[in-house]
């Protein structure tokens, strides 16, 4: 496949970080005051820096491929993408996140969670990932996390969560992914991460140790689903007896896109910071086929842009995931294609104006005013 050729191993360790983020910045630096033609000088903004990590894990579904997905993106020119969207913005790639399983999870799998495929996995990656996002998060303004599938959503947020108590939270999935552990059917953990979230369902994982590792809960009414399309029942009774927002493709296709996010912006406290978790299987199939649990009717790539720009541009998006593009699934069009949607997400996340937008260019050629 065309991915598998110029796919080149990456397995960067966490003790290689700090070397790797000071030699591979790249952005503006220096000097915190900028010259302009004239010669007079004016305050430069704050640095913007963006950590991005990987997330290889696929133990939280059946179908591997996923964890091929953080290295394949790079290779697909990820950075450059991200760096022509925002020319001021420092990215800091940190690798891919290393992780290991200790004997207490393997306890705790045997004895309360054997009816889940690698519980002692998911908890260990995740529990990596929430330290993994504060060291982000001290040393950035914003962070990225690629997966894998999206199991790694209880890790991403709850390290956000720890560093950023007050935070919104928007999920973008054709799934709720918010089973327990006693009413999912497949015991596939990547449909749980966020019953681990909400104070509401926490007494249900409670020999997992949360208050531990990850202390701070999401409020209810600061979770904000959009595009859900493939909701199991024991999910369906979940968001409506907790009182979650929720809105499926039948309302957004009643009501249409702008009123979607209007509805969503208005639900989020203006105070909070937000964290985006992006499901690439949110968009329709026919723009992102390569993914492990793919269901037709979904949004298209200009609403799924237009819903990441209305985000970014409340300017308080401090936390990104993307997640579930599969590259062993489908041909190579289709690989090709769900990774292109994908960097269209996140190109428009990170500053990418489709109207346009202009910086360090001669503001003079057309003369004086």
């Amino acid at each position: 496949m065309w991915w598998s050729r110029k796919f080149a191993s990456r397995s960067l360790r966490l003790h290689r970080l700090k070397s790797t983020a000071s030699s591979g910045s790249t952005g503006s630096s220096g000097s915190n005051r900028s010259t302009r033609s004239t010669g007079s000088t004016v305050p430069r903004e704050p640095e913007q820096s963006l950590g991005i990590i990987g997330v290889p894990f696929a133990k939280g579904q059946g179908k591997q491929g996923v964890e091929l997905a953080p290295d394949l993106l790079r290779q697909s020119s990820l950075r450059q993408v991200i760096q022509s969207s925002h020319d001021g913005l420092v990215i800091r790639d940190y690798g891919n996140l290393q992780y290991a399983v200790d004997e207490p999870l393997l306890q705790q799998q045997r004895v309360h969670y054997h009816h889940i495929r690698n519980y002692a996995d998911f908890m260990a990656c995740n529990r990596a990932l929430i330290e993994q996002v504060k060291l982000m998060l001290a040393e950035n303004t914003q962070f990225l996390a690629i997966g894998g599938d999206h199991a790694i959503g209880f890790g991403s947020v709850a390290g956000h969560l720890q560093h950023s108590p007050n935070l919104s939270l928007v999920w973008i999935d054709a799934h709720a992914d918010i089973n327990l552990h006693s009413t999912s059917q497949s015991g596939n953990i990547h449909g749980m991460p966020v019953s681990f979230l909400l104070e509401q369902l926490r007494n249900t994982w409670q020999h997992a140790g949360l208050q531990e590792i990850a202390p701070n809960c999401l409020p209810k009414d600061q979770l904000v689903y959009i595009g859900l399309r493939d909701i199991d029942p024991y999910e369906a009774f979940i968001l409506n007896k907790v009182g979650i927002r929720y809105y499926a493709m039948d309302t957004i296709d009643r009501v249409g896109v702008p009123k979607i996010i209007e509805m969503t912006l208005d639900a989020l406290d203006p105070q909070n910071k937000i964290h985006v978790s992006f499901d690439i299987d949110a968009l329709d199939s026919n723009v992102a086929p390569s993914t492990g649990t793919a269901v037709r009717g979904g949004l298209t790539l200009r609403e799924g842009i237009s819903i990441v720009e209305a985000l970014r541009d409340t300017k308080r998006v401090q936390g990104v995931d993307l997640v579930e593009i599969n590259p062993k699934l489908g041909s190579e069009r289709d690989v090709r294609t769900t990774v292109e949607s994908g960097l269209e997400i996140l190109k428009s996340m990170f500053g990418y104006r489709r109207s346009g937008r202009w910086s360090n260019i001669d503001t003079g050629i057309l003369g004086s005013d």
